[in-house]
């Protein structure tokens, strides 16, 4: 699933050195962005990637899985990229939330100061 198009602008020794990261859920927004945009279009990063995911979805299965059924790694792989991404989605939707809160707030804020501006004023 590697897209065409858009150029990354991560070097592959940096991509290279975040899919340990990326395992881990431990990439921040930005990142995990930068990264799954660069692997989506640089083939040796992604298969860097995919060699790294499937030994560590072989790993599990040897130590969860005694039935000697065999997982597609490259779905499974696609799955966890689709993930990823729908959680960048969901997180950049709470930033904008959080923007969007903090500036009504900051106008509610500015209303009420002006009102007690005003009313002192009128005091005295």
């Amino acid at each position: 699933m590697i897209r065409r198009g858009q150029i990354s602008e991560l070097d592959c020794r940096t991509a290279e050195s975040m899919v340990a990261r990326y395992m881990n859920h431990t990439l921040k927004t930005d990142e995990m962005e930068e990264f799954l945009d660069h692997i989506e279009h640089c083939p040796s990063c992604y298969d860097e990637l995919e060699t790294y995911f499937i030994v560590n979805k072989v790993t599990q299965q040897l130590d969860e899985q005694e039935d000697g059924s065999v997982l597609d790694f490259q779905k499974l792989l696609e799955q966890d990229i689709r993930r990823a991404r729908r959680n960048i989605h969901k997180r950049r939707g709470i930033q904008f939330a959080g923007g969007i809160l903090t500036v009504i707030l900051t106008v509610v804020l500015v209303v009420f100061f002006i009102f007690i501006f005003f009313e002192i004023k009128h005091f005295w």
